[in-house]
């Protein structure tokens, strides 16, 4: 063969760039799927808030501000980890829990409760929400 040089790597750097194409598609395929599989398994947040003041050395007035469509049956508080004594309108309660709606087993927006935390500028206050469905969500947590 005089003079003829048979060339072989166009073949393969055709081969090498599909190969090269379908990895990245492949690859993109993977990320996605992943990606979607994720977020199909979040829950969607829920939207509750209540507000505190410190009435003195030893009592904490916590008041609920509301809900989305008024989902909220009660508020688990604590302070510093334990339930505290909770009055609500003047009556002692179960220790931690505000649980006393009004109309239609929901809290009505400005709900107050008195909750015991003696620590004044230590105590922790967290609020944690149950909903009507059964989840819950802390809707406030606090050092005053």
């Amino acid at each position: 063969m005089a003079g003829g040089i048979k060339k072989e790597n166009a073949i393969s750097e055709i081969v090498s760039t599909i190969l090269l194409v379908g990895i990245t598609v492949l690859l993109a395929v993977v990320v996605i799927i992943f990606a979607m599989g994720m977020t199909a398994n979040m829950q969607k947040g829920k939207i509750a808030t209540s507000t505190i003041e410190r009435v003195n050395g030893s009592f904490v007035s916590v008041t609920f501000e509301g809900s989305q469509a008024g989902s909220v049956i009660g508020i688990n508080w604590t302070v510093n980890g334990f339930a505290p004594s909770t009055w609500i309108g003047g009556t002692s309660t179960t220790a931690g829990i505000q649980d006393h709606p009004s109309y239609g087993r929901v809290l009505s927006p400005g709900a107050n409760a008195l909750l015991s935390a003696p620590d004044y500028g230590k105590d922790r206050v967290l609020g944690i929400a149950v909903f009507s469905d059964g989840s819950q969500q802390v809707i406030l947590d606090k050092t005053l």
